[in-house]
């Protein structure tokens, strides 16, 4: 469903008026096209590794910078997921990870060395206080290519079109948090429990399939 059949699902629950336009709403319309984003948001944030938000990325390494800024959109960042590639020619290279006070313990002093004979293709990936990715040895070449995988949040939905990031088949989690807000709004508790009943066996649902699947099959 898209973002205006989604509001309309909500609405009919509720035995309210449907809309054509999400820009053109008015009263307990405009809330639950407010309340949609907010069950989607919701959802995304109930778990930090959904599947379906997880982003492949790429950079290309600049000769002398040990640090590099993450994407705006990351929530969370996948740090076993690193590797570096020294050339088109040859095999990616896993990256280890180190937090940041075994990376001052460890190579803070190497990597900070006035004489650039240390750099080097990076052996180890680690993170700063101020949430930067950093390298190390520091790369002495700008032809590196690191890649990994993170986490990404999401935007709002703004027009009749837009569709949610959670798959299709789990819009009617959003539907039922939505339900729930809608419901609260109006001081019908009794409703209100019985959506979020709904919505919470949905998020289970969501759980056991998205999170909690092998990927294997099992000998019977």
């Amino acid at each position: 469903m898209n973002y205006l059949q989604l509001c309309n699902a909500v609405l009919r629950e509720i035995n309210e008026v449907e809309i054509t336009n999400v820009a053109s709403t008015r009263g307990i319309q405009t809330s639950v096209s407010d309340f949609i984003n907010k069950a989607q948001r919701d959802i995304i944030n109930s778990e930090i590794e959904w599947p379906f938000t997880v982003v492949s990325q790429s950079f290309t390494t600049t000769a002398g910078t040990a640090e590099y800024a993450r994407e705006s959109d990351a929530k969370t960042v996948n740090y076993d997921s690193f590797t570096v590639q020294e050339s088109a020619s040859t095999a990616e290279k896993k990256l280890r990870y180190l937090s940041f006070n075994e990376y001052l313990d460890r190579r803070n002093e190497a990597d900070t060395n006035p004489d650039t004979g240390s750099r080097a293709l990076p052996e180890f990936i680690y993170k700063t206080p101020d949430q930067k990715l950093g390298l190390s040895p520091v790369p002495d070449v700008s032809t590196y290519t690191v890649r990994y995988y993170y986490y990404k949040t999401v935007s709002d939905m703004s027009s009749n079109t837009d569709t949610p990031t959670i798959p299709e088949r789990f819009h009617d989690v959003i539907v039922n948090r939505a339900r729930y807000y809608a419901h609260m709004l109006r001081s019908d508790v009794q409703f209100s429990q019985l959506a979020l009943r709904d919505y919470t066996e949905g998020l289970s649902r969501m759980r056991v399939e998205l999170i909690n699947r092998k990927d294997y099959m099992r000998a019977v």
